[in-house]
């Protein structure tokens, strides 16, 4: 059996370190998103490929006065990106691929907003790990491993991993001399003076094309979820750049068809993945930007368009961090930090790992994600939150592309299906995980419509993390795949 930690309030994240790290500042009376800096930045430091300084990020929750709050903390294509060259070369790492970061000022923005801990004391543990060493998790010792021949052409990424040691504590003081920049100036502590110009400088020597200005140009923004109704439940996702609209729109489909969620057999998984195909196909023909698409996102969640897909139905992972958390004043947090690839472009700046969040274009012109200069791409990263009477509940992972499948199956394992959250996640999972003519699909166990098997549990399958509430007491659950730990008081 899988049992959620269950208390007043509590933290779920993939590692223990920074379960421990934000359940601390919980218990010293800090709100959660006192907690989520804390532990965004020990994540950012101890399984970096995930997520980190160098990338993006989102939140979404909900305050103790029913209040929903949502940040996009995506940053913008460089104002000199080289969009002909890009579709030209297609690049997959490298500095091409990189966009303006945009972790930092979501954690300025929420400090600011919300904050009630002062900064230098959030960011604290994260500066004593980096200062005074840490012992690499396996997580960070096997992506090495793994990535060994790709990424070793990077001076700046060999430099920075290339000892890595189970054996050996990983110090890594100039992160830490960041750290301590952003505690004593906030955002001007990352985004201008001397961290940007060290930044630009050594990522600039390996091809990247961000500027200071580029920097110092960037703001998130905080922005409105969008909405539908499920089951007796609100639904809730991240609205575009983000594929957050994708997951809705799969749940539309679920919710037309009529589908016995509760049963999972051959036919149920035929037209789930039909769904999710048409859903992905939607996506990447209208989604991105929002300021260049042609279409409102919520005119993919009307039923007239569902319908006209379900009328031609036929047939008879990317690496990220989330983290979910609760705090003993009712408020409630999903928290996701993402590099897109594991270490992002493979260039390292100030021992900190840079995001290819660029190569989410799509590298053909004519669609809203297009590449251009100072234009976000698609992002994958997305929270669902959903609530109904005296039930609240947050779920996010990490699963690039697989993000609304994850999303949904685990949903409706909770709602449909009536499952606790620890068996919700760790429920068997079945993925698309390609859409086009060739179509596809990995399973956890066997569905009958001619899926590759793959061992149970397996992180190819999304790494989870959920938070519960009701009843006046909250769960929270990380999923095994992953090695996360959740703890509550």
């Amino acid at each position: 059996m899988w049992f959620p930690a269950v208390g007043s309030y509590g933290i779920a994240t993939r590692i223990h370190i920074a379960t421990h790290v934000g359940l601390e500042v919980l218990r010293e009376g800090g709100n959660v998103f006192d907690a989520a800096i804390a532990t965004s930045a020990v994540l950012s430091l101890v399984i970096p490929h995930t997520g980190g300084l160098g990338g993006d990020g989102f939140i979404l929750g909900q305050l103790s006065n029913g209040e929903l709050v949502a940040y996009n903390g995506s940053g913008r294509a460089p104002r000199d990106f080289p969009a002909d060259k890009f579709m030209e070369e297609r690049p997959k790492r490298g500095g091409l691929t990189i966009s303006v970061p945009g972790l930092v000022d979501l954690w300025i923005h929420i400090w600011e907003e919300y904050g009630s801990i002062d900064l230098k004391r959030l960011l604290q543990p994260a500066i004593s790990l980096a200062e005074n060493g840490f012992y690499p998790p396996r997580q960070l010792i096997a992506a090495v491993n793994r990535l060994w021949d790709e990424l070793s052409q990077y001076e700046s990424w060999r430099r920075t991993y290339g000892a890595v040691s189970k054996a050996q504590p990983l110090r890594q003081r100039r992160h830490a001399w960041v750290l301590r920049q952003i505690a004593r100036k906030g955002w001007e502590g990352f985004y201008s003076g001397r961290v940007a110009e060290e930044i630009v400088e050594e990522l600039g020597r390996e091809g990247a094309h961000l500027s200071t200005q580029d920097l110092e140009e960037h703001r998130g923004e905080p922005m409105e979820p969008m909405k539908i109704e499920y089951n007796g439940y609100e639904v809730y996702e991240l609205p575009p750049n983000t594929q957050g609209v994708t997951t809705l729109e799969i749940l539309r489909f679920m919710d037309i068809l009529e589908l016995d969620n509760r049963q999972r057999d051959g036919e149920w998984w035929r037209l789930y993945f039909e769904a999710a195909t048409h859903a992905y196909s939607d996506r990447d023909n209208y989604v991105g930007d929002p300021d260049h698409m042609s279409i409102n996102p919520y005119t993919l969640l009307e039923e007239r368009h569902v319908s006209s897909h379900i009328s031609s139905f036929r047939l008879g992972g990317g690496d990220t961090t989330f983290f979910t958390l609760a705090d003993r004043y009712g408020n409630r947090l999903g928290f996701i930090q993402s590099l897109f690839h594991p270490f992002g472009s493979g260039l390292v700046a100030l021992e900190i790992p840079f995001q290819n969040r660029l190569i989410g274009f799509r590298p053909e012109p004519g669609y809203p994600n297009s590449p251009a200069p100072l234009k976000r791409p698609l992002h994958t990263l997305s929270i669902l939150l959903y609530r109904g009477d005296n039930d609240l509940g947050i779920v996010g992972c990490a699963g690039g592309d697989l993000r609304p499948q994850i999303h949904t199956q685990v949903f409706s394992n909770i709602i449909d299906r009536g499952m606790d959250i620890g068996r919700a996640v760790m429920e068997p999972r079945a993925m698309l995980m390609s859409w086009g003519s060739e179509r596809r699909i990995v399973s956890e166990t066997e569905i009958g419509i001619g899926e590759e098997r793959i061992p149970y549990p397996a992180t190819y399958v999304g790494v989870v993390q959920v938070l519960r509430s009701r009843d006046g007491y909250i769960e929270v659950f990380a999923d095994a795949r992953g090695g996360g730990t959740a703890q509550a008081l």
